[in-house]
């Protein structure tokens, strides 16, 4: 795997590949004919560009993402946090209006908040001074509590590595381009008492987290699905990410953004199959066709938005469960998941 491209798009063209390392910027601006072969205004096709971040973590007795999307004239952040214990859900959404970027380029410094006071979610970012946060304070109401929480970690950990992947997608007019870190982190967890949960207090723990920064030039209607976890395996660090459906890319046997990360070691992974026979709350199942990947989700809790904001109609479920299974690494060794806490998502997209 080579290092990353100066930039993402050279000479009016997208660099397509899979690297390890960070980019100084994520930006898929400047693409000669992304549409049909016609040449548009600049303006007008980078408006059809939309982008979102997830900081997926794991922290003790508690599970959750944090989600931002910029969609150019608005944005929203999101919190959903999970009880592991219990599966209890607390679910916070702050819609965010007119702003010049929501999710900056800058990927090797650089913040994303939101500054409303009853939802004040910010992640901040900065490789020089080998720091990572990530900080929201959620106001309650007569049903859910208030809970702050705040994490920090460290670009300077053996374990991380970061992954930049820029494939075509749905044609090689266009692209998708996507930054993931994996963190180990530390931070604390506070929640408040509520008529249905009593106060409860976490400090000083330590857990795992991806870090993922996506943006893509969005069809009218687009559908993506994608599974995200991270956390200790036998002793190894591991977190993996598998996206399906049209996350695909073209030619999905040579570019997709399958990766598995074992100690700071990715494996590029082939493209997998992701299945639901029986509906988004059972089994779902993850195959490839090369014997990599072999895992079944197990849902717990699914969080569903079914969204109109404006021209933006969204449904999404947010699924937390456990992965069960076997992943392969590069060197033929098999991580065996077991109860392995994580995210799984299926997303529907209307402009």
């Amino acid at each position: 795997m080579l290092p990353p491209p100066e930039r993402l798009i050279q000479n009016r063209k997208p660099q397509f590949g899979t690297f390890k390392g960070c980019p100084k910027k994520l930006d898929i601006r400047g693409l000669a004919t992304p549409f049909g072969g016609i040449p548009l205004p600049r303006f007008i096709s980078n408006l059809r560009i939309k982008s979102t971040l997830a900081f997926v973590f794991s922290l003790g007795r508690y599970f959750g993402v944090v989600d931002f999307f910029d969609g150019k004239i608005f944005g929203y952040a999101e919190v959903t946090l999970w009880s592991k214990e219990n599966g209890r859900k607390y679910s916070y959404r702050s819609i965010m209006g007119p702003r010049r970027r929501f999710i900056p380029h800058n990927v090797e410094a650089g913040f994303c908040a939101s500054f409303r006071k009853s939802r004040y979610i910010r992640a901040s970012w900065d490789h020089k001074h080998d720091k990572f946060s990530m900080i929201f304070n959620l106001k309650g109401d007569s049903v859910r509590p208030q809970i702050n929480a705040a994490f920090v970690a460290k670009y300077s950990d053996t374990s991380l590595c970061e992954i930049t992947s820029v494939m075509p997608a749905p044609t090689k007019q266009r692209c998708t381009a996507s930054y993931m870190a994996n963190f180990k982190i530390h931070g604390s967890i506070s929640i408040g008492k509520s008529k249905t949960s009593e106060a409860s207090n976490m400090n000083d723990a330590d857990g795992y987290a991806t870090f993922r920064v996506n943006r893509a030039y969005y069809n009218f209607y687009t559908i993506t699905e994608g599974l995200t976890s991270s956390g200790q395996v036998d002793g190894h660090d591991v977190a993996i990410f598998l996206a399906g459906l049209e996350n695909d890319a073209t030619e999905g046997e040579k570019y997709n953004e399958n990766i598995l990360i074992v100690d700071g070691q990715p494996t590029p992974l082939p493209p997998v199959k992701i299945t639901h026979p029986f509906g988004y709350a059972k089994n779902w199942i993850i195959q490839d066709t090369e014997n990599m990947v072999d895992l079944t989700f197990k849902p717990t809790s699914d969080n569903f938005r079914d969204m109109t904001l404006f021209i933006i109609h969204t449904q999404e479920h947010s699924v937390f469960g456990t992965f069960e299974g076997t992943v392969k690494t590069k060197d033929g060794k098999d991580i065996d998941l077991q109860d392995f806490c994580g995210l799984a998502r299926n997303q529907m997209l209307r402009l």
